[in-house]
């Protein structure tokens, strides 16, 4: 065998390993850039992550067990129910009509006209002059 046939053929394997080796350097950088994301993929998906007690509390504010926050307390919206009742109560006491259940006449001078007592459209305006002021205590 010629010395000029062994060199070529050196030569050829010579340049196929080279190829080879760049193959392997570029699939080995590839290789390296995707375990670094899938590592600060990992890093942020921890972070990020929902604990149990996080979803408990979704869980108990979804059935109603507690109350979102924020939210008004049923004792809150009670006492509040209460003051408002007696407001109501205290201007229908001072319009002079009854209240429900009384079992008294709507018209508390439904009488004779002489009676002394104030009309009906008396009594109108003042309804209408107390719920007036109950509306500008409360639109504050």
């Amino acid at each position: 065998m010629s010395l000029d046939g062994l060199r070529a053929w050196i030569g050829l394997v010579e340049r196929k390993l080279t190829m080879r080796t760049r193959v392997f350097l570029v699939l080995v950088a590839i290789a390296i850039g995707g375990a670094g994301a899938g590592i600060v993929l990992a890093i942020d998906a921890q972070d990020n992550a929902v604990t149990k007690s996080d979803l408990q509390t979704v869980r108990d504010e979804l059935t109603g067990t507690v109350a979102p926050a924020g939210a008004p307390q049923t004792s809150e919206l009670e006492a509040e129910l209460e003051t408002l009742q007696a407001e109501v109560a205290e201007l229908r006491s001072e319009a002079g009509v009854p209240g429900p259940g009384s079992g008294e006449s709507k018209e508390p001078n439904s009488g004779t006209k002489d009676s002394g007592g104030a009309g009906p459209a008396d009594q109108q305006q003042g309804r209408e002059e107390a719920f007036e002021q109950f509306k500008e205590e409360h639109s504050k």
